[in-house]
């Protein structure tokens, strides 16, 4: 019985870690738009998105999870990595549209997944207004 009430224990506890390694970003718009390819995965996982706040309740993701780097790039694992090809094209995609439309976007960050040292996203939200 100890043991099972321990486990639980430890399993709740590591539950609460992984959570802490996400975070959202909210009031956001997508400054730039990075682009990369080559061979490997050294390449910030090919495609990464720039935030810059468009609201009150913006923080980077910085500020969120204090591993991510300052310049508020995020990567979408375009190299497939992380998310399939398909799945970050479509984040991608969505995040161009948000950029040319200049549309408030939500965006997920995850410390626990990097490319070059920048945190990985697989959710993202555009706003229509």
């Amino acid at each position: 019985m100890k043991k099972i009430v321990l486990g639980l224990v430890f399993g709740i506890l590591a539950c609460g870690q992984t959570l802490a390694d996400i975070a959202y970003v909210d009031d956001a718009k997508i400054d730039q738009i990075l682009l990369s390819s080559g061979s490997g995965t050294d390449n910030y996982g090919g495609c990464m998105v720039k935030l810059k706040s468009a609201g009150p309740k913006f923080q980077t993701p910085r500020a969120l999870l204090p591993s991510c780097p300052t310049n508020n790039f995020l990567t979408f694992s375009c190299s497939g990595v992380y998310a399939t090809k398909a799945d970050a094209r479509l984040l991608l995609q969505n995040a161009q549209m948000a950029f040319a439309l200049d549309k408030k976007v939500q965006i997920k960050v995850d410390d626990s997944k990097k490319h070059n040292g920048y945190c990985f996203s697989d959710y993202l939200v555009v706003f229509k207004d």
